[in-house]
């Protein structure tokens, strides 16, 4: 109660603003956000879908089965990203601008050197590794290569990270989208025409962001060329800050889900490969489901901390008062009505698959509330890392991992069935919600807190 009055003390002080300018306002600036997010959605939905429609599922199979290396090279990559977008932001107005460009080559050497060092560590494990399990064997197989085929995306994602820093989020996209076109139809052709299985995902990663990368590091040269560049010493402190404040948080909220996803898919391999592909489906139609939660999540987040710049702090109540409430109304009416239409499902996975179709309809139907709960969760921890609880949101995160790795094994070693380790995922997404509804409820009593005083 003295969170709802104290909030709603504040609400009464400040100029009201109808609800609809209120949402308008939310969704106008999650636009540009969900735009980006959709073509990388798409790009990774349509990999699925073009490998599921070849006669032999094998190479679907091994991509999810590197779906933990992924998760991996996105924390990395997320790392350097965002980085490059904070020092990006802030040299708009702040710092010199054209130690934008300095920052992301720097940024881009060190994304090269880790992605070259992981991939030779791999290379050294496959080699020196003797493995007896079949889909440990096909990973430390095919890890080196996957790595080294995303080096030019993250350099690419990099420059990427800075054109959003600059504002120029809509320009940036053009050279991003000419990136999924190009991947994505040469994956096609490889596949299609040639028979190609997993390599061509590997060609596919490296064609779209080599031609498309001069596109994107000129239209960031063209943004900051006319500023002044950043003296070495105030840079390197800059670069620092950034890399323990931003980047480090940034890949260690990743990464903890990369070990949950080395543990969850071998092990649904072992129970079939159908289970491990279906689940990898469901998964990457799930993350295309929370695209817009995560860029309405972001955009909240940027207009509250606008507001508190401004000074006009009880107005900044009001976008999370209103706006995450009414999007998780909105959010668990769309999950409700997912199951009426089978589109997705249908362009993903074909119906002459019949054996992969029907573990994917069975794993759907079996997730189908973490849809709503896993989307929530991301809105949620979005807003709290931005508005200063990103510790406690990694700390959510590391325990219910941990907590969903430990009862998936605990299932195997019993001899479970699919039906109890779905369950287990199933709990541990509504836990993952509550607590962070808990953070959020709690964030709202500190800032209703600091408008009443």
């Amino acid at each position: 109660m003295q969170t709802a009055n104290t909030t709603a003390d504040a609400l009464l002080d400040a100029p009201r603003p109808s609800v609809w300018h209120t949402l308008s306002r939310i969704l106008l600036l999650a636009l540009p956000f969900a735009v980006g997010a959709a073509a990388t959605s798409t790009l990774n939905l349509g990999k699925v879908a073009l490998l599921a429609r070849v006669p032999d599922t094998g190479a679907l199979a091994t991509l999810s089965l590197l779906q933990p290396s992924f998760i991996l090279a996105l924390a990395i990559m997320e790392g350097l990203a965002i980085t490059a977008q904070v020092f990006s932001a802030r040299s708009r107005h702040n710092w010199p601008r054209r130690g934008t460009q300095r920052a992301v080559y720097r940024l881009c050497r060190n994304g090269v050197l880790l992605f070259a060092v992981v991939a030779a560590l791999g290379y050294a494990a496959a080699q020196m590794l003797t493995v007896q399990n079949a889909e440990l064997r096909v990973i430390l197989d095919h890890f080196p290569l996957f790595m080294l085929s995303l080096v030019p995306f993250v350099v690419f994602d990099i420059f990427y990270g800075a054109m959003r820093g600059q504002g120029k989020v809509l320009l940036g996209l053009l050279p991003f989208m000419g990136l999924v076109a190009l991947d994505l139809s040469t994956t096609y052709v490889l596949v299609s025409s040639y028979g190609w299985g997993f390599e061509a995902v590997l060609v596919g990663n490296l064609v779209g962001p080599v031609l498309m990368l001069p596109v994107i590091a000129w239209l960031l040269h063209r943004e900051v060329r006319s500023g002044d560049d950043s003296p070495e010493e105030p840079f390197r402190i800059r670069m620092r800050q950034l890399q323990i404040g931003v980047g480090i948080p940034v890949f260690s909220s990743i990464v903890v889900g990369f070990v949950s996803a080395s543990v969850v898919f071998p092990i649904l391999a072992k129970i079939g490969e159908d289970s491990a592909s279906a689940f990898f489906v469901v998964l990457r139609y799930r993350i295309a489901f929370m695209i817009p939660a995560i860029a309405i999540g972001s955009a909240i987040a940027i207009l509250v901390n606008q507001l508190a710049e401004e000074g006009q702090t009880a107005q900044r109540l009001r976008y999370l008062v209103i706006g995450v409430p009414f999007m998780l109304s909105l959010y668990a009416a769309v999950t409700a009505l997912l199951p009426q239409w089978g589109g997705a499902l249908d362009l993903l996975v074909p119906a002459q698959a019949e054996a992969l179709r029907q573990a994917t309809d069975e794993m759907f139907a079996a997730l189908l509330v973490t849809f709503f709960l896993v989307s929530g969760s991301a809105m949620l921890q979005v807003i709290l890392e931005q508005l200063g609880r990103g510790v406690q949101v990694l700390l959510i995160t590391f325990l219910i991992e941990a907590g969903t790795c430990a009862g998936v094994v605990w299932a195997m070693m019993q001899g479970a069935e699919m039906g109890l380790i779905l369950d287990i995922l199933v709990a541990a997404a509504a836990l993952s919600f509550g607590l962070f509804a808990v953070q959020f409820l709690l964030l709202l009593r500190k800032l209703g807190r600091a408008d009443a005083v």
